[in-house]
């Protein structure tokens, strides 16, 4: 297989073959994705894997909105995992999807897969659904964008989700003062419904806001379902569940 690249108004992309991995980088070689082309549906990337651990602390998904989908290896994951839900894959770039769909990283639409490629803060402002599970996987370069840290957006965000909903999202700021300003604001929305952690190894960090208190959860809940998915899902959510416990303090939120 031959490496290729990917040049459209949004994006210019090269995509590198590496035995049974395709690796994809932005035009500063900076890593964005990497799927296992032998098992689309693992997770390679860690900090995809601690985003995906929000599904401990909330019941099983119906309904899903990825904003951002790049080469898909989230969306595979939620298809092996979790074939009934219905997922809404949205990305502003039309050239770059119909791309990787042309080359078999994708799967086509169906009747639990939708496509939709729009402006992801018009499509938050003008959205009429609602959803189980908001995956934020979007970047401005290599930061996650200034609308998205504005109150009256992540506001708009907890509006569209189910009444025991959440949202996750994979954040890269720079700022300390812009992420504790963020983080502040999200404590609030949610009513200190919230878990933040840091990505080991990387400088990602996760963050989750919950509708509402997960009922009857204790730390033996949380480890026993940890251990439950670790296999099945080839993710060791063990590792996550210490790194949110060590960062969060208990008593004051989720956990």
């Amino acid at each position: 297989m031959k490496n290729f690249n990917i040049s459209t108004t949004y994006n210019k992309i090269s995509a590198e073959y590496h035995e049974n991995r395709l690796e994809l980088r932005s035009g500063n070689n900076a890593l964005q994705s990497v799927i296992d082309l032998d098992r689309p549906s693992r997770l390679v990337m860690k900090n995809l894997c601690y985003l995906i651990a929000v599904l401990l602390f909330i019941p099983p998904p119906r309904r899903i909105l990825m904003l951002g989908t790049a080469a898909g290896s989230l969306l595979h994951f939620l298809r092996q995992h979790y074939p009934k839900c219905e997922i809404t894959a949205l990305d502003i770039d039309l050239e770059m999807i119909e791309e990787f769909k042309s080359r078999g990283l994708l799967p086509a639409a169906d009747a639990r897969l939708s496509y939709v490629f729009d402006d992801a803060s018009h499509y938050i402002e003008h959205c009429q659904q609602r959803y189980d599970l908001i995956l934020v996987d979007i970047f401005d370069g290599n930061q996650s964008p200034d609308w998205l840290l504005q109150k009256p957006v992540n506001h708009r965000l907890n509006q569209l989700l189910e009444d025991q909903g959440a949202i996750a999202c994979n954040l890269l700021i720079e700022s300390e003062h812009l992420f504790n300003r963020y983080y502040r604001d999200i404590r609030l929305i949610y009513k200190q419904q919230t878990l933040c952690v840091a990505v080991e190894g990387l400088e990602n960090t996760i963050v989750y806001g919950l509708k509402q208190k997960p009922e009857g959860q204790d730390m033996n809940s949380y480890m026993e379902l940890a251990l439950q998915r670790s296999q099945a899902e080839e993710i060791d959510y063990m590792e996550i569940l210490a790194a949110i416990y060590t960062t969060n303090p208990q008593g004051s939120g989720v956990i």
